[in-house]
């Protein structure tokens, strides 16, 4: 049930409680780190090494569309898309490590307003403690500068906001017999971000959008029989969020999940997987707190011909990419049809709708779209991809509407 009388939250500290949880979940990772490096017995046969030889991939993009603010003031301009990534492995199926980098840029030919940095760094160390017991830890960094904009009456106005992810992870997996395994998680990620500077600083710097600790408990029990797996998860997520302004513009929360699941894959190649259960969310001040069912099904399907057909449905609590100041209720539907055409080229095409329900703000967003797309493997690594996606979006409280068209050629390369 919704509050409607909102007292005053306490102010958020979330710099020195991210501290102590993050040092608490990086943990995981020293200790896997220290297994790689010295192992208290050698292994009875020799493990399988795993390949040292870095991998590198990168693809470059070159869009069209009409939406370039992502706005109902529809704007055309030609974009262009660069991604790159390198991983390297090290060690053997008994302990190793992984370290991987990405980054992304996006640059508009006119709407520069709208271009994109970010670049992603993590560190990832596996050890098998015994038998039946393994450890996994990681550590992770994201910066980027991101680009929008900021509509003032007939007014478009550029803005800049600079931000921060620091995450940590550790993982514990327990072989408890009869097919049956108990994985245990604890992640924590505190995100930084600076205050959003205006084009040609017609307006003094200001934070509009909070930092924010996230600190995740989890655990999952599968049992596999034959070609079916089974079994339970619960996971609990706290957030603590800065305050910023009164009424604040963001607000603390917990969320707490409780799921059966289901997987099987027939010996054609179809898979279906199945997870229901309930979300409860509470926000600061009790501001918000009720229980949801959550469900996700998803599916493919090997079709005659060389067809296939996938798809997923789910529904959540969106406590990331939402407009509200707590939460979203978030419902999508999925349905794709790809066909290979031969060795070498491959076409597919989707549709998608999705609703989003403004828990606070009592806003309704309604989004569908479709999309063809078409792959080509010129050589073993190297393939060229065109695609067209075509979306509406509608924004209830504001009546606002979004139609976008998003055309692009690109060369994506593996080494």
């Amino acid at each position: 049930m919704v509050s409607r009388k909102r007292r005053p939250a306490e102010r958020q500290t979330v710099a020195p409680l991210s501290r102590k949880l993050l040092g608490s979940a990086g943990l995981g990772l020293l200790m896997a780190c220290a297994a790689v490096t010295a192992r208290a017995e050698p292994p009875a046969a020799p493990a399988a090494e795993i390949a040292t030889d870095p991998t590198i991939t990168g693809s470059l993009e070159r869009h069209w569309t009409n939406n370039a603010l992502d706005s109902d003031h529809a704007v055309k301009d030609w974009y262009t898309l660069l991604r790159g990534s390198l991983q390297q492995q090290w060690g053997d199926n008994d302990a190793n490590a992984k370290f991987s980098a990405d980054f992304q840029v996006t640059h508009y030919d006119k709407t520069s307003i709208e271009d994109d940095r970010g670049l992603s760094l993590s560190a990832e160390a596996f050890r098998r403690l015994g038998p039946g017991l393994e450890l996994r830890g990681s550590l992770s960094y994201r910066v980027s500068s991101a680009g929008d904009n900021l509509d003032i009456g007939p007014l478009t106005l550029g803005t800049r906001e600079f931000k921060q992810v620091f995450g940590a992870q550790t993982q514990l997996g327990i072989d408890l017999g009869n097919a049956t395994s108990l994985i245990l998680e604890a992640a924590d990620s505190y995100e930084k971000l600076g205050a959003t500077q205006f084009q040609e600083d017609l307006i003094l710097p200001a934070k509009l959008h909070a930092d924010r600790n996230l600190f995740q408990l989890a655990a999952r029990v599968t049992r596999t029989v034959g070609q079916l797996a089974f079994g339970a998860s619960a996971s609990a997520l706290f957030a603590s969020v800065e305050e910023i302004g009164y009424p604040p513009l963001f607000l603390s929360f917990n969320a707490y999940t409780l799921r059966a699941e289901a997987a099987y894959k027939a010996s054609d190649g179809s898979t279906l997987g199945v997870a229901l259960g309930a979300q409860f969310l509470r926000g600061a001040d009790d501001i918000y707190q009720r229980w949801r069912p959550t469900w996700q099904v998803t599916f493919g399907k090997p079709l005659p011909h060389g067809f296939e057909l996938r798809g997923t449905y789910f529904g959540r609590y969106e406590t990331s990419e939402t407009d509200d100041p707590l939460a979203s209720w978030l419902q999508r539907a999925e349905l794709e049809l790809g066909m290979k055409v031969r060795e070498n080229l491959g076409i597919a095409s989707g549709i998608f709708y999705e609703l989003k329900d403004n828990l606070l703000y009592e806003n309704q967003e309604r989004r569908k779209g479709v999309y063809a797309e078409a792959t080509y493997n010129a050589t073993k690594s190297m393939a060229i991809v065109v695609r067209v996606d075509v979306s509406e979006t509608f924004k209830t409280v504001i009546d606002e509407r979004e139609h976008t068209v998003d055309a692009f050629v690109g060369l994506r390369a593996k080494i």
